[in-house]
């Protein structure tokens, strides 16, 4: 199994003369949002690639980009630590979404950090690659990393791939630019305060 969104393009954007895999909290304009921003920043690249399905308006550059992050911290504004709440991530896209009458329904699976209440690893692995197969980049909340090469914990990042290698079920995440690549099972059964994940279901195909 190998399941990627069809367009890395989409979320591929041109910052100071180079091209850049997603889109940076470092962007934001204010000292708080650089801080806490990564959960808009994330739904900000989601948004963009529905936008791009239904409607066709590509964001291409570092200025498109922290415009929509811009517009997306609107509607899931980070509390105090962050926006530290998969719920928080699923309304705020949900509202966003409602208000342009865009097609989609965003959905969460919140991680607990008590094993025992945490959904099952192939309820999880099938959560994303449902996301992912409808072709949209799904949003992670790592709160602790499990001893996986995860960059950093309390922190929102986008999947863009789900794959099965070697026995392992393995993810790829993007992180200021740089691609990450982690084992799902591994990260389920070690971290030590969970997360969740954010996807999107039902969006418009690409227009032809």
């Amino acid at each position: 199994m190998m399941i990627e969104i069809r367009h890395l393009e989409w979320i591929t954007v041109t910052a100071d003369g180079r091209k850049v895999l997603g889109y940076n909290q470092e962007w934001y304009p204010e000292k708080r949002q650089k801080l806490a921003g990564c959960g808009p920043t994330v739904g900000a690249m989601i948004a963009a690639y529905v936008e791009m399905k239904e409607w066709q308006m590509p964001v291409t550059t570092k200025e498109g980009a922290t415009s929509k992050m811009l517009d997306i911290w609107k509607y899931a504004t980070p509390r105090m630590h962050g926006l530290y709440k998969t719920r928080w991530l699923k309304e705020g896209l949900e509202a966003y979404m409602k208000e342009r009458g865009l097609k989609g329904t965003p959905e969460a699976m919140p991680i607990p950090p008590i094993h025992m209440l945490a959904p099952s690893f192939e309820k999880l692995k099938n959560f994303i690659a449902e996301g992912l197969a409808s072709d949209c980049p799904v949003g992670f909340l790592n709160l602790h990393s499990g001893g996986e090469p995860i960059p950093y914990h309390w922190h929102w990042m986008p999947l863009v791939k789900i794959e099965e290698r070697d026995g392992k079920t393995l993810c790829t995440l993007w992180d200021e630019g740089v691609p990450y690549i982690f084992n799902l099972e591994k990260w389920l059964a070690n971290t030590k305060f969970g997360g969740g994940f954010v996807r999107v279901m039902g969006t418009e195909r690409e227009l032809k």
